[in-house]
């Protein structure tokens, strides 16, 4: 038996054979052509896009039918690379040179890949699209389809490097029972896809391909990251029981959904949801969130074939806002850059984009564009209760900077006679350490706070979280880490603004608890978690989530603080042991 440690994707246990998915490309032989065979080979081309446009139009409806609009957009971005008249030009010039047409299709798109790596930053990863409308083109000039996962036979766990978003658009909940993935990340339009279909996913499993054969019995937790390949009898023994024990905490969990988040000596908690999608509102209500905590608009960018305009973000955002009203939500603006770049945008090359041209340093440089989202999110205001988040603040110009085009924007509309949201907070995402240091002089700029613990964590401790070398120090239980959250509770509090918090951290267990005491207003969680977030609201006191802080104090380790504090609230809350355990087991 092997074990390997990824990230969760998606929540959920599965066993079964492996399937090793490879998305290699068509081979192409490089192949000459005499003169007279040119014409035939521009019309195999044209034929090769024509039926390659039918192909990507076809998983567009279906994938609109069974998850939604925003969902099927993903194929828009496809249709846009595949039309491309650069694209399509250069294949043509190439075939006029005395080429057939797969070696002129693949040149071209080797040629765009390779300005994408001129460009630098994180183009070379948004390069996956273009191959993936590679693959299926060239899989039309050698008479077969990209069927995905279509002809399955029998349930698998699929293996694979990374999988595409048209490929996860192709899986069955009853055939696909989950997917393991090399690269990716918890965002990927595979993994929002895949969480989507219900379908439990575990990514950056290192060293997984080499040690895996079809036909291989695996285990993947979704819920912790782990992948158990050959299991025996009683790592088989312990999934079944893990399944119920998740299985019985959800059921148990879900019947807190319809209650307040209060702790039992009156302390109320604003619980919300993160969401990326505006058919996410559904589960949004069906876990019983009082609102939306982060609306990532990101993803409406990154699945457009260029910047999405003002109507198609109008519509996006009324959708949640009208779906939750009166229910808040927070939109927050968008947050390109870094990791988060499509191909049709414009990125100098920079030697770290993690600590670049991001958030709202690229909104402010950009103003045409960020004035069409706030154009959009204000008109869409008028239809619930908006609250506005900017992303990656470091200094107090930005916000000043911000409210100013805000202000600009509302005087815009009313010119035009648009109905708009006059009073909408505005707020900022607290993810850096400057933005920690001088707390007390933004929250006098902003409504509120809220804490982004990702990148906080990523940034405070010096650790890019997906490098594998420096993975194992990226441990929310710091010591730095807690003090950082506590500091910015209380220059929010001195100044009168509510202060939340978002990310993964408040999943755990032990840390909600200590975010409890720690003076948090709001805590903004994926909504499948909001029934157990509830549940272990309700089972504490305020005093005792703040004795429990005041115990976190006294460990100079995040190991010590983790297993100590984890050890103290197993004795307090012995009604929350079950959820405790799952997390010691995850760790």
């Amino acid at each position: 038996m092997q074990s390997f440690q990824g990230q969760t994707g998606a929540p959920g246990i599965a066993m079964g054979p492996v399937l090793v998915y490879d998305q290699k490309m068509p081979t192409t032989e490089r192949r000459q052509v005499a003169a007279d065979e040119v014409e035939r080979e521009l019309a195999r081309l044209d034929a090769a896009l024509k039926a390659t446009e039918t192909e990507i139009l076809q998983a567009r409806g279906r994938l609109s039918e069974e998850l939604g609009e925003d969902h099927a957009r993903i194929f828009d971005a496809h249709r846009f690379i595949l039309l491309d008249e650069i694209l399509t030009g250069q294949a043509r010039e190439i075939i006029r040179q005395g080429w057939c047409a797969e070696t002129a299709y693949a040149e071209a798109c080797e040629n765009i890949v390779r300005s994408f790596r001129h460009l630098g930053g994180e183009l070379p990863d948004r390069s996956g699209d273009l191959r993936d409308v590679e693959r299926r083109v060239l899989g039309q000039l050698q008479g077969r389809q990209v069927s995905g996962f279509r002809g399955l036979s029998e349930p698998v766990i699929v293996v694979a490097r990374d999988i595409s978003p048209s490929d996860t658009a192709t899986m069955s909940r009853d055939k696909v029972r989950g997917f393991v993935t090399e690269r990716g990340g918890e965002t990927s339009h595979s993994v929002i896809l895949g969480r989507s279909l219900g379908i439990p996913v575990v990514v950056g499993v290192e060293g997984l391909l080499e040690a895996v054969r079809n036909g291989d019995k695996l285990i993947l937790d979704g819920h912790s990251g782990k992948v158990l390949l050959h299991p025996d009898e009683g790592a088989e023994r312990q999934l079944e029981q893990l399944r119920q024990a998740y299985a019985d905490l959800e059921q148990e969990s879900l019947s807190y959904k319809d209650h307040p988040a209060e702790t039992r000596d009156g302390r109320k908690i604003e619980l919300l949801a993160n969401i990326e999608l505006p058919d996410e509102v559904e589960s949004v209500v069906d876990h019983g969130a009082a609102g939306v905590g982060l609306f990532r608009t990101e993803y409406l960018f990154l699945t457009a074939s260029d910047y999405p305009d003002e109507e198609a973000q109008y519509s996006a955002y009324r959708r949640v806002l009208e779906g939750l009203a009166p229910d808040p939500v927070i939109i927050r603006t968008m947050d390109l850059g870094g990791e988060k770049i499509a191909s049709y945008m414009s990125f100098p090359e920079e030697d770290n984009p993690s600590l670049g041209w991001r958030g709202i340093r690229y909104a402010l440089a950009r103003e045409d564009v960020f004035r069409t989202q706030l154009r959009a999110i204000l008109r869409a205001g008028v239809h619930g209760t908006l609250r506005i988040m900017i992303p990656m603040v470091s200094q107090v110009e930005e916000i000043r900077a911000a409210r100013a085009l805000i202000e600009s924007v509302k005087e815009e509309l009313q010119a035009e006679g648009l109905p708009f949201c006059d009073d909408a907070q505005l707020g900022i995402m607290v993810e850096t350490p400057s933005a920690v240091a001088i707390a007390h002089l933004l929250a006098k700029e902003a409504d509120f706070f809220s804490i982004g613990t990702n990148d906080l964590i990523q940034y405070s401790l010096a650790i890019d979280r997906d490098n594998r070398y420096v993975q194992h120090l990226y441990d929310p239980f710091h010591p730095a880490i807690l003090r950082q959250i506590k500091r910015t509770v209380k220059a929010g509090k001195d100044a009168g603004i509510w202060v939340g918090i978002c990310g993964e951290l408040p999943e755990d267990p032990v840390f909600a608890i200590l975010l409890i005491g720690l003076g948090l207003d709001e805590i903004s969680v994926n909504s499948f978690r909001i029934p157990e977030m509830k549940r272990i609201i309700r089972s504490i006191t305020y005093d005792q989530a703040k004795n429990l802080v005041k115990s976190a104090w006294s460990y100079a380790t995040a190991t010590d603080v983790r297993r100590n504090v984890g050890r103290l609230a197993a004795r307090k809350f012995p009604d929350l042991a079950d959820s405790l355990a799952r997390e010691g087991r995850n760790r």
